[in-house]
């Protein structure tokens, strides 16, 4: 398991290696998810394992994978809400829900995502009680 951070002199070989052998249309849709993800605050943790990448604060408020040409992606929140591209969403406390998302190619992470993250990055990140 690695931890990365969004600081510019951090290594980011265990994404690479992460990305090595996957699609080209889901990595490049990674990557955006994850400038979101980074950009959500100023002390994101970004943890990639063999599986997937997640951000997080004290807490984890966004993961994502590829899986083929899509990525799958979550957003953690403590309200529930609507977009062409969500899924399924699903407490996983008593109040944190995940919102599933499925982006293909030709797709983006829009600004109401971006700003979803950032929402995230601030009321879940931290923990909640």
């Amino acid at each position: 398991m690695f931890f990365l951070t969004n600081y510019p002199f951090m290594s980011t070989d265990a994404l690479e290696a992460y990305l090595s052998h996957k699609n080209p249309d889901g990595t490049a849709l990674l990557r955006a998810f994850r400038k979101a993800a980074n950009a959500a605050g100023p002390d994101v943790e970004e943890r990639v394992t063999k599986s997937m990448i997640s951000w997080k604060r004290k807490r984890a408020f966004a993961s994502a994978y590829v899986k083929g040409r899509y990525l799958e992606c979550s957003i953690d929140l403590l309200e529930t809400v609507d977009h062409p591209h969500l899924k399924a969403a699903f407490h996983t406390t008593k109040k944190v829900i995940t919102h599933r998302f499925t982006l293909e190619k030709g797709e983006a992470v829009d600004a109401r995502m971006r700003a979803w993250l950032k929402r995230a990055y601030k009321v879940v990140g931290p923990g909640t009680r």
